[in-house]
């Protein structure tokens, strides 16, 4: 699923980040807002996807992940969880966005403390 996503999102140049803690994901997309639009309704139809929250949706100067097509989730299931935080944290360093930075980080304390229950 995530190679695909990948080559489609690349050819209607979205980008973006999502993370996963083997059974939810946050994702930040950036993109044009038909390509957004479509992207949104072919992920609301999938029925792989469900409780599906929106946080945010806004018109943004610059990209923050203009160089991340979404290929597979950054540090999923089975990374190393002492490491996790930290590597989401330098992931994040030049996202500019201090609200976007929060969410992910604490995400990713979030998915860190699950894996500690479940290991």
């Amino acid at each position: 699923m995530c190679e695909a996503a990948a080559v489609r999102n690349e050819v209607n140049g979205i980008t973006g980040l999502f993370l996963s803690d083997g059974s939810r994901f946050l994702q930040v997309i950036e993109g044009e807002g038909e390509d957004l639009d479509d992207l949104m309704r072919r992920i609301v139809r999938n029925p792989r996807h469900h409780d599906i929250i929106i946080v945010s949706s806004h018109r943004i100067e610059h990209r923050e992940f203009h160089n991340r097509t979404m290929s597979q989730p950054l540090y999923g299931v089975g990374d190393d969880p002492d490491d996790y935080v930290e590597r989401i944290k330098e992931e994040l360093r030049e996202v500019s966005d201090d609200h976007l930075k929060a969410m992910f980080i604490g995400f990713a304390y979030l998915a860190r403390n699950a894996r500690f229950r479940y290991e």
